[in-house]
């Protein structure tokens, strides 16, 4: 009687420890997250600091094609720009932080790189993660633009059943979907003689 009772408690305890997770991985994605400020990366800074002394730029103009590039959800939950909840100003922030920490910020050659974002999408639905954004690049001097490029950024991951490992994930890749499209931008040898 007393090894039933035992089996009993420890069947009904190992069901309240499952249910208490399952509780807070709802609590977990029942409220609106916001998307952590863009960290400069060290790739990027070392492609803006190879660059000559005389390449300076300033951000210009972000905007997004269709007002739904700034709705991004996670697990069928908000996932907000801390920008005024534009995902346009999130990435000319992320491109004011390359700059800045590149020490290329600035407007001595009077290059002003402006963006209009053709896709920002976030899928962190379980099975594969995808994250992907897109934007045309313009560098205009004195009003005139003299260079144009579309930059684009894209991950896949293993996205877990578990929203408590998901969203991470999610928000991650999509700071590394930025970076990796602004990495492609900075590559560009074209890109290089505009700024300077």
């Amino acid at each position: 009687m007393k090894t039933t009772c035992a089996t009993v408690t420890n069947k009904g305890q190992t069901w309240l420890a499952s249910l208490a997770i399952l509780l807070f991985s709802l609590m977990l994605t029942a409220c609106t997250a916001i998307a952590p400020a863009y960290q400069a990366t060290v790739d990027n800074v070392k492609i803006l600091q190879t660059m000559p002394d005389n390449a300076w730029a300033e951000p210009g103009h972000f905007s997004v094609v269709d007002e739904s590039m700034n709705q991004l959800r996670i697990r069928g939950n908000p996932y907000n720009s801390p920008f005024n909840n534009s995902y346009a100003e999130y990435i000319k922030e992320a491109l004011r932080t390359e700059l800045q920490s590149a020490g290329r910020l600035g407007n001595k050659t009077n290059a002003v790189i402006s963006g209009l974002v053709l896709k920002n999408d976030l899928d962190g639905s379980f099975g594969i993660g995808k994250a992907s954004v897109i934007v045309r690049f313009t560098v205009t001097k004195s009003g005139k633009p003299i260079y144009e490029k579309v930059a684009i950024g894209e991950t896949k991951w293993d996205s877990s059943l578990m929203a408590a490992l998901a969203i991470p994930d999610a928000q991650r890749n999509h700071a590394e979907a930025v970076k990796q499209m602004l990495g492609k931008l900075f590559a560009d040898p074209n890109f290089q003689k505009a700024i300077q």
